[in-house]
């Protein structure tokens, strides 16, 4: 039990940190909460809950799991990360600046990416003409009595999607992230810490992309028609973006930046849907193997730079 670290100490001196990898605890962990989400996503699948909500409920899974294996196995909460920073941790405020614009850079990196190879093209005017047509008939004559085209309408509708995931939609989106959060970056990650930290990064990655199998085979998320290469996919990139994001949660001791790095994803993946034509989703932006290409260049040079060590 990792009961030394005072509250909002640093993933980091190897004087407060366990010598060796406790398993038992992340046994613990992995069967709670797969057990919870899987359970949760089938369950409520079987009831015919919207994909939507299901999907947010199961988020909860990583969170209850570890809150369970901490208050069954008496491990307290010291270093779950749950301050606004490790105390004594400079620079950790950066780490908050980062998890907000890295994201967007990112997706629009990925955009620009599978744009100059020639993969995907630009559509945003067919995806504007789409949306205006959905608002036509949605509206019918009451467009005209509010003194704009659809065309306007589906603009301010899209520029208003865009405000919202860089403002409001964060705030939102962090209530369900942190339910993933808490689990993957609050606990896994810092009881497979003295791996090192790539390599528990690595890990942590696998175990999170694996967890959404549920998820992909049976509603086709994120790569739809792909069940089964949908899960090696999304192992990939949350390989990629646990890497990313135990540099935020090392740089900065506490869960919140990753929590709102998350959430900008979640909230901003969509950007590519309102741009781009449709491609292979294994393949196309942001999280197909072309869209990857700059996540994993941004990551290779936390990882060269030493940046997602342990230290």
């Amino acid at each position: 039990m990792e009961t030394s670290l005072r509250s909002g100490d640093p993933i980091a001196p190897a004087s407060s940190q366990p010598a060796r990898v406790d398993w038992q605890g992340i046994g613990l962990f992995l069967l709670l909460t797969f057990g919870i989400s899987w359970s949760l996503w089938l369950g409520l699948r079987a009831m015919g809950i919207s994909f939507t909500i299901r999907a947010a409920i199961g988020m909860f899974g990583p969170a209850l799991g570890a809150l369970l294996t901490r208050l069954i196995r008496r491990e307290g909460f010291a270093d779950a990360g749950l301050g606004l920073r490790a105390k004594g941790q400079r620079g950790a405020s950066w780490m908050y600046l980062a998890a907000y614009v890295v994201p967007p850079i990112l997706i629009a990196a990925s955009i620009g990416f599978v744009l100059l190879v020639g993969y995907e093209h630009w559509d945003l005017n067919q995806h504007l003409h789409t949306l205006a047509n959905a608002l036509q008939t949605r509206l019918g004559t009451r467009a005209l009595q509010l003194g704009m085209s659809t065309t306007q309408l589906a603009t301010i509708s899209l520029i208003s999607q865009i405000v919202l995931a860089f403002t409001l939609g964060l705030p939102f989106n962090m209530i369900f992230t942190f339910g993933e959060e808490f689990g993957w970056r609050g606990y896994l990650l810092p009881r497979l810490a003295p791996l090192g930290g790539l390599p528990a990064a690595i890990l942590v990655g696998l175990v999170w992309g694996f967890w959404h199998a549920p998820l992909i085979v049976l509603d086709g998320y994120n790569y739809p028609g792909h069940p089964w290469l949908g899960i090696l996919m999304m192992m990939l990139f949350t390989v990629l973006l646990s890497i990313i994001f135990a540099w935020l949660r090392f740089r900065s001791g506490s869960v919140w930046p990753s929590t709102l790095a998350h959430a900008a994803f979640n909230a901003q993946a969509n950007f590519e849907v309102l741009a781009l034509s449709r491609g292979n989703s294994l393949l196309s932006a942001p999280i197909g193997l072309f869209g990857l290409v700059p996540m994993f260049c941004f990551a290779l040079v936390l990882v060269v730079t030493r940046r997602v060590n342990w230290k």
